[in-house]
């Protein structure tokens, strides 16, 4: 029997090594910003910071989220805000293609996207609105006016009864609660026994809470009590009791551009993207509200993304055309990769 070359028998081990690497975080590259070019959701083998595939999306996309089917992932095409988006694009994940450039009309500058309830939910910045995608039936089935300037980022808490979104031009955040008022009798079980259909007329209620200066990052307490707002105005972080809708301001340091915000799996830290010319990540201990740490990222750091192990985090760092990974136990920058130009928003796929 023959025997196998050495040097071609590597080459066939690593060809095959190369060939079993699978997606399974998606970029969103955004492009130069308010350049208003066309962009591409990239497909990232995570472990070894490999883009794998890159496909044509709508101008300037901002933002990613993933069914919990697995099977759509869906990019807010945010375009500039001299020349207004007004698309999403539609991705089949299992083909990795783009089967839909959802039309939105006058629905400009979608911005945050949530998968929940079954759909996507967006914001609709220059439509003073939110609004939900069905990607089955491929149309908005749901859209709620919010009466303010700038709804920008979105979020949810962990059982789904509650959205929350923030609006940059007025300085304040919309709370939306799942919870339809009773007209005539009170249902035998209780009306907090009534399921409630999210996409039906008049299930939404809304209350407008100011906050600061141009709000803008956003995060859910793990627990569901809370939205932590990141102000943009120079103020720090607003904490909102979502309960009673007190507010609470804190300064972190002289963090003055805290344009996006995310906690930890377990509750201990805040993470937070200064976006100042040196890019900073910062990171507070939610218990003490203290600033614990600063780390230079490099212009245009923005996105957080969470790695499933929870001792990770990804930040979209878009001037350098980079991602940094931050290894959450010694608070440190573990590694770089180039995801594509202009990384901005990241959603899982894997397993």
């Amino acid at each position: 029997m023959g025997r196998f070359h050495p040097i071609l028998f590597s080459l066939l081990l690593l060809s095959g090594h190369v060939c079993a690497q699978k997606a399974d975080l998606l970029v969103v590259n955004k492009g130069k910003i308010n350049g208003n070019l066309p962009g591409k959701l990239a497909f990232v083998h995570l472990a070894s910071g490999k883009v794998l595939k890159q496909i044509p999306v709508g101008k300037e996309p901002h933002e990613v989220a993933v069914s919990a089917d697995g099977r759509y992932a869906v990019v807010s095409n945010t375009g500039s805000y001299q020349q207004p988006g007004h698309t999403l694009s539609v991705i089949d994940l299992a083909t990795q293609q783009e089967v839909h450039r959802m039309e939105l009309g006058s629905l400009y500058n979608p911005h945050g996207l949530l998968a929940l309830h079954g759909v996507f939910y967006f914001t609709a910045e220059g439509a003073r609105a939110i609004g939900a995608y069905d990607p089955v039936k491929n149309q908005v089935v749901w859209l709620n006016g919010t009466g303010q300037d700038g709804t920008h980022t979105l979020a949810a808490t962990p059982d789904g009864k509650s959205l929350v979104a923030t609006n940059r031009g007025s300085g304040t955040i919309s709370i939306f609660q799942l919870r339809k008022p009773h007209r005539g009798p009170v249902p035998a079980n209780g009306p907090e026994e009534e399921k409630l259909d999210p996409l039906a007329p008049g299930v939404w209620q809304e209350a407008i809470v100011t906050v600061g200066k141009n709000p803008e990052g956003l995060a859910i307490s793990p627990d569901g009590t809370q939205a932590w707002i990141g102000l943009k105005g120079g103020e720090g972080i607003a904490v909102v009791d979502l309960r009673t809708n007190n507010v609470a301001v804190f300064k972190v340091g002289e963090v003055e551009q805290l344009s996006r915000l995310k906690f930890t799996q377990d509750g201990r830290y805040l993470l937070g993207t200064n976006n100042n010319m040196d890019g900073e990540l910062v990171i507070v201990e939610v218990a003490t509200r203290q600033l614990v740490k600063k780390l230079a990222l490099g212009t245009g750091a923005e996105a957080i993304f969470l790695e499933p192990d929870g001792r990770h985090a990804l930040i979209g760092v878009t001037g350098k055309d980079q991602v940094a990974e931050i290894d959450l136990r010694t608070m440190t920058v573990s590694r770089r990769f180039d995801a594509g130009q202009g990384p901005d928003g990241m959603a899982w796929i894997g397993n």
